[in-house]
Formats: structure tokens, sequence, C-alpha cells
């Protein structure tokens, strides 16, 4: 009789493939959790979104692109062992701001020991300042999106800075200003955009914005039309001409215009409208301020537009934005877990 086949063989390499499935499924899973929180940066709850946007920021600085992705998945790894709330890390805040500390560090840092360091560092740092910044800010019914990144940042940047391995990096603006002033003002304002992920580029700036207008083509338009008229203010009230080549009075316009057509936390038009006509001043105001202390603004006059709004709003909308602190809409629910 012929010798039968033994089973348990059999047995383990179905193990081994439903095991992989599982594997690719969740990795999947992850990945897609990860894409739509960078897509949360313009209030779009969009794996879509968030690869484009990230795939747009690889081509054109790829340093920034993998530090902002380590950090944030870092910063989530260390937010679940530490035990953060289930109903808090499905909004996918903590990858959110560990994407936009990651993207600080490479701007700031050097190449080298220093830049090493801040990004070893700069994921349970975000972590942590989530966790604590989410109990305080939910007393006050203030949104958390981005608001943890910039003090880890500070903090960071301030113990780090300090010793001479530590370079920071010495950043170059923008590009030397083209002569006609209409020009100056629309690549002004699409490099406004690019300095939502702090790249001050042009190219950046228009790629962010097709890929915001795959989920809305409303969205991209409005944030081009919003930081353009806020560069346009600032050079017409003599503002630094550095900022206005940069654009820096942009990037806070461009977020407010998608914020109030996302309807997040009870912005309006007269938000975009008051952010656009004080966006040079306020951000002059900020940076000289933070410069004092020598440290860099980063998105802190964006923090104080969209906080100063939502703590304007009627008291009766204020529970309505409750719901996970996420910047996604309020009334909709995450659709992508890792797991």
């Amino acid at each position: 009789m012929p010798e039968s086949r033994p089973l348990v063989p059999l047995v383990d390499d179905r193990v081994r493939d439903r095991a992989r499935r599982e594997l690719g499924q969740r990795a999947r899973r992850a990945a897609a959790f990860h894409a739509a929180a960078i897509g949360q940066t313009f209030f779009v709850d969009s794996p879509r979104v968030g690869c484009a946007a990230f795939l747009v920021l690889a081509v054109a600085a790829p340093r920034l692109a993998l530090s902002g992705l380590a950090v944030s998945v870092v910063a989530r790894l260390v937010a679940e062992r530490a035990g953060a709330p289930r109903d808090f890390l499905v909004t996918g805040l903590v990858e959110l701001n560990g994407w936009f500390l990651g993207l600080a560090c490479a701007t700031f840092f050097a190449p080298g020991a220093g830049f090493a360091v801040a990004l070893v560092a700069g994921g349970p740092l975000v972590a942590a300042a989530a966790i604590v910044m989410r109990r305080l800010l939910a007393t006050w019914d203030l949104p958390l999106f981005v608001g943890p990144y910039v003090p880890a940042f500070w903090l960071l940047f301030a113990a780090l800075s300090a010793f001479p391995w530590a370079h920071p990096e010495v950043r170059s603006i923008a590009p030397s200003a083209p002569t006609a002033p209409v020009l100056l003002i629309v690549l002004g304002g699409l490099r406004g955009i690019g300095e939502i992920f702090f790249a001050a580029d042009a190219r950046v700036g228009l790629g962010l914005a097709v890929a915001l207008s795959l989920h809305d083509r409303r969205l991209g338009i409005s944030m081009i039309g919003a930081s353009i008229a806020a560069v346009a203010i600032g050079y017409l009230s003599d503002a630094p001409a550095w900022q206005v080549e940069a654009g820096l009075a942009g990037f806070t316009p461009a977020l407010m215009a998608v914020a109030a057509l996302r309807g997040f936390a009870g912005i309006g038009r007269t938000a975009v409208v008051v952010a656009i006509g004080a966006g040079a001043f306020l951000e002059a105001g900020t940076l000289r301020l933070t410069g004092a202390f020598g440290l860099y603004a980063l998105s802190s006059s964006y923090l104080l537009f969209v906080w100063g709004f939502a703590l304007l709003r009627p008291v009766r909308d204020a529970a309505a934005d409750r719901r996970g602190w996420s910047s996604i809409a309020p009334a909709r629910s995450r659709r992508f877990e890792d797991g």
C-alpha cells in the first residue's frame, strides 16, 4: 500500500498562510490609518488625500517626509503602550502630531547626532504631550488637532540646541524674489500652502492643493485663493520681504478656509476673512515673540486662530465638537483603525 502523507505539514502551511494574510491586512489597515491621519491636516478623513500629500512632499523633500512618517509611527506605538484611551487613539491625532513633529525636526535640525536624537526622542515626547493636552483642552471645549507638537518641539529644540553636537539647520526660506509683484504674490501664496508641511516651495503648495482636490475641488481652490490674498495684503502692508517670499502669511488663512468649508469647530466665513486680513500681522508678531526666546513660531499663529474662534462659538454648538477631539468633522466616525 502507498505510504500516507502526514497531515501536520499541511496544517502548518495553512496556519502560516493565514498568519501572513492577517499580517498583510493589518499592515494595509495601519497604512490607511496613517495616511488618513495625515489627511486630517486638511480636515479630511481620507487615506487617498493623505497618501497623495505624503507623495507630494516625498518627491520634493524626502528627508522631511520620511522623518514625519517615522515619528508618527513611533508616537502611535508609545501612546498605545502608555495606555491612551481607545477613543482617543482612533482619532489619529497622535499620528498627526507625530507627523508634524518629524517634519519640524527635519526642518530645523541639520543631519547629524542632534537630528538623530530628536527623531528618537520625538515620538515618546509628542505622544506624552498629546495625552496630557487632550485632558487639559477638553475642560475648555477646545479641539486638540495639532496643538501637542508645538510645545513638544519647543522643549526638544531648547534642550538639544544647548549641546554643540546638535546643529540647528540654517534654513533657506525661499529663492530670490521675482521682479513682478503679481508673480511674487502668486508664488508666495503657493509657498504658503507648502509651508503647511514646512516646505517653502510653490510646487509643493500646488501639489498639496491638487491632492486635497481629490476629495473636494472646492478645498484646493479655496486654499490657493486664501493664501494668495493674505500674501497680497502682507505685500501691500510692506511686510518683511522674506516673509512675503516664503508666503508665511498664507498658510493659516489657507487652512482656515478649508476648516470653514469642512464645518470645523464653528469656523465660518468671518473667521476666514479675519485670517486673511490679519494673517501677515499675526504671523509677524508671532515670529518676533517666539524669536525672543530663541524658538520657531511653527503653527502657533494657526493654533491661536482656531482656538480663538472655537472659544467664540456659541455655547449651544460646543458639545457637537467633542466627539473624539478629532480634526475631522465631528458628526463622522473613524473608518480606519489599525487593529
